[in-house]
C-alpha cells in the first residue's frame, strides 16, 4: 500500500542523487593514470598566462603538469539534464491499495550557481523541474519542481567538511502544471563529508534536516531527518561503480503520523565524454507508516537506464 504523495517524493530523492547541487562543490575522483602525448603540449615561457610545466622524462607517472591562475570573474553557471527509462514493480495511483508495475519516462532540468561570497563561505542557489510519465492510462503522471536558494560553507581545517543552510519550496503537479497538488516551503540543514579519498575509490557521508515553513494543507506539514552514504569505486577512467543507502525519519506535526523511509541501490557510469554520462541503476525502497492499517506503507523495486548532460556558461 502507499500513497502518491509518499512514492513521488522518494523517486524524485532518487533522480537527486544524480542533481545535486552541492555535488558541484565536492571533490571528485581523479583518473589514476592520464594518457597524453608530450609532444602535444608545447612548453609556454609566457609570462602573462603559463599553461604547462616544461616536460620531463617522470611525467607520465603524475600526468600533465598544469600550472594554475587564480579564476578572475564570476562562476560559470550549471546546466544538468536526464533522461531516463525505468521498470518499477510498484507504480503509483488514486487506489493506494494497488500496486501495478509498469514502465516510467522521467526527465529533469536543472540549473545552479554558486559564487564565492568570502572565506569560503558560497551562495547556493538553483531551480528544477522534474516530469515523470507512466504507460498506460494510469492517472498517476506528475511533475515536481523545486527551487533552492542558501549557503554553503567548507571547512578545510576540519578536513573539507561542508556545511549547508538553504530555503527550499517544492510544488507538485499531477499532468497540469497549473494544478498543484502539493506544495510546501521549508529550511533544510546539514552536514557533508568525504570520509575515504583515494585514486580510486570515494566514501562520502551525509547528514540533514529539514523543516516545513507552510504546506498547502496542514496535515502534511512535518520534520524529516535524514541520513546518507555513497561509495563509488572507479572501474577505468571513464567508469565507475556505486552503492548508496539513504534513510529518512518524517515527523507530522498536525498528526500522530511517523513514517520511516529507507532507499538502497547501485548505479554503474560512463562517461564518455566531459559533458555526457550515461547510467543505469536498480533501487529498493521501504517505507513505513504508522497510519491505520499501514495505508501508507509499500515497496517498491525500480531499474532504469539514463542519459545525462552537463553545460557549464
Amino acid at each position: 500500500m502507499k500513497s502518491t504523495i509518499c512514492l513521488s517524493l522518494w523517486i524524485f530523492s532518487l533522480l537527486g542523487l544524480h542533481a545535486d547541487i552541492l555535488s558541484n562543490f565536492s571533490p571528485y575522483l581523479s583518473f589514476s593514470r592520464p594518457d597524453y602525448d608530450p609532444s602535444v603540449f608545447k612548453n609556454d615561457t609566457s609570462q602573462m598566462a603559463p599553461q604547462y610545466a616544461p616536460f620531463s622524462p617522470a611525467d607520465s607517472d603524475l600526468g600533465v603538469q598544469q600550472i594554475l591562475s587564480s579564476y578572475d570573474g564570476l562562476p560559470p553557471v550549471q546546466f544538468h539534464f536526464l533522461n531516463s527509462i525505468n521498470y518499477t514493480d510498484n507504480a503509483p495511483d488514486f487506489d493506494p491499495r494497488t500496486s501495478d508495475s509498469g514502465w516510467l519516462w522521467s526527465g529533469q532540468a536543472d540549473v545552479s550557481w554558486m559564487p564565492l561570497l568570502t572565506q569560503g563561505w558560497y551562495v547556493d542557489a538553483g531551480l528544477s523541474q522534474s516530469v515523470f510519465r507512466y504507460e498506460g492510462n494510469n492517472p498517476s503522471d506528475f511533475e515536481n519542481f523545486e527551487a533552492r536558494l542558501g549557503l554553503v560553507k567548507s571547512f578545510p581545517d576540519l578536513d573539507d567538511l561542508q556545511f549547508f543552510i538553504r530555503y527550499e519550496y517544492q510544488r507538485l503537479t499531477s499532468d497540469q502544471i497549473s494544478e498543484s497538488n502539493y506544495s510546501a516551503s521549508r529550511i533544510r540543514t546539514g552536514f557533508r563529508k568525504t570520509l575515504l579519498l583515494a585514486p580510486r575509490y570515494q566514501l562520502s557521508a551525509g547528514i540533514d534536516a529539514a523543516f516545513d515553513i507552510t504546506a498547502e494543507v496542514d496535515r502534511r506539514e512535518r520534520d524529516f531527518y535524514t541520513a546518507d552514504l555513497k561509495y563509488s569505486y572507479l572501474l577505468t577512467d571513464k567508469t565507475s561503480l556505486s552503492l548508496f543507502w539513504n534513510g529518512s525519519y518524517w515527523n507530522f506535526r498536525n498528526t500522530y503520523r511517523e513514517d520511516w523511509n529507507h532507499l538502497v541501490g547501485c548505479e554503474l557510469l560512463w562517461q564518455p565524454t566531459e559533458n555526457l554520462t550515461v547510467f543505469t541503476n536498480i533501487t529498493y525502497t521501504h517505507h513505513d507508516s504508522n497510519t491505520i492499517l499501514g495505508f501508507n506503507d509499500f515497496e517498491a523495486l525500480q531499474a532504469g537506464l539514463g542519459i545525462g548532460i552537463n553545460y557549464s556558461f
